[in-house]
């Protein structure tokens, strides 16, 4: 029995010394999460319908190793009201669309929901609409973070 413990106790050892932060993003009403998954790579984009030109716009983020989101590049169809007309970092035309690079970092971004459809988050794997978690107008929050797994549990390519 003592040997079986030993055993136990070894393998909780090295579970817990082999661990690595990986990225969350959370999504609250108020205080409470409603909505939570771990972005494997740390990327994801917000999109939404621009509220006047009626196109669509992709906001691409990344949560950093402090966890941090960072907003690093935007691209929208139109150039209109609201939309970014300096260039920042840089500014181009790809594919009909036009391409802005930024750097601003975040401990978090309040929004409210879209009555439009499309307003949500893509992740590498899959998506979540705002309208599905949240009624229009509503004040939800968009927050990252940094978990840590053993690394027998996750890893960078899942």
């Amino acid at each position: 029995m003592l040997f079986v413990l030993r055993i136990v106790v070894a393998a909780f050892s090295i579970l817990l010394t082999n661990v690595q932060s990986v990225p969350v993003l959370q999504i609250l009403k108020g205080r409470q999460v409603v909505y939570s998954r771990i972005v494997p790579k740390g990327k994801f984009t917000l999109t939404f319908v621009h509220s006047v030109e009626k196109t669509p716009v992709y906001e691409f983020y990344r949560i950093d190793p402090d966890g941090q989101l960072v907003l690093y590049e935007a691209r929208y169809s139109s150039y209109g009201a609201g939309l970014p007309c300096e260039p920042e970092e840089g500014f181009r035309i790809e594919d009909d669309q036009f391409v802005v690079k930024v750097t601003r970092r975040f401990k978090e971004i309040s929004l409210r929901v879209s009555y439009i459809d499309g307003h949500g988050i893509i992740f590498e794997n899959g998506s979540v609409m705002f309208k599905d978690i949240a009624s229009a107008n509503e004040l939800i929050t968009l927050r990252s973070g940094l978990i840590r797994v053993p690394k027998l549990l996750f890893s960078e390519g899942e």
